[in-house]
């Protein structure tokens, strides 16, 4: 295997796995264990209310961010660090979920807004780092293998999350 596939392979792959907490944490799971556990007693409306709240600061945390830290990666060459570095962020916020006790939505929430912006920061530096794994030519093929994988790890996960859900004893 050359230096090139593995290069686009190692981009590619980052898409499965950063698609996980997209399908599983934001999209699939998360709302449904800040209602039921950690939003416990709190009226629905409310928990809602936090929810959206919390997912709009991380918005808004990766909008302010993204063109200054895009830039600051750019410029020094340092868009790989700066991607271990909010991946990272996602990975160990989303993990410290576990320890969470029911009612604890606050910290519920503020680990979420920050695997959130972990996540959403990590999209920008592995973006941009699609112009050094492919060349103009290839870059339409290679964007599209990221997207497919992403939307396969993405799937995958869900489907065995929701199988854990459902069927608890087969794990």
């Amino acid at each position: 295997m050359s230096a090139e596939s593995r290069k686009v392979r190692a981009w590619a792959l980052y898409d499965w796995a950063n698609s996980a907490f997209a399908t599983t944490v934001m999209a699939g799971f998360f709302p449904v264990f800040f209602k039921q556990y950690w939003s416990q007693g709190t009226p629905p409306e409310l928990s809602t209310y936090w929810l959206g709240v919390g997912s709009s600061v991380a918005s808004l945390i990766v909008l302010l961010l993204s063109p200054v830290l895009g830039t600051l990666g750019d410029a020094s060459g340092r868009r790989k660090q700066l991607l271990g570095l909010f991946t990272a962020l996602g990975i160990l916020s989303t993990a410290a979920l576990y320890a969470v006790p029911g009612g604890g939505w606050v910290l519920a929430l503020v680990l979420f807004a920050l695997g959130s912006v972990g996540f959403g920061m990590g999209i920008t530096f592995y973006d941009s780092l699609l112009i050094h794994v492919a060349g103009p030519q290839q870059a339409d093929r290679v964007s599209a293998y990221g997207y497919a994988l992403g939307y396969l790890g993405g799937g995958i996960l869900l489907a065995v999350n929701v199988a854990m859900t459902l069927q608890p004893a087969w794990f």
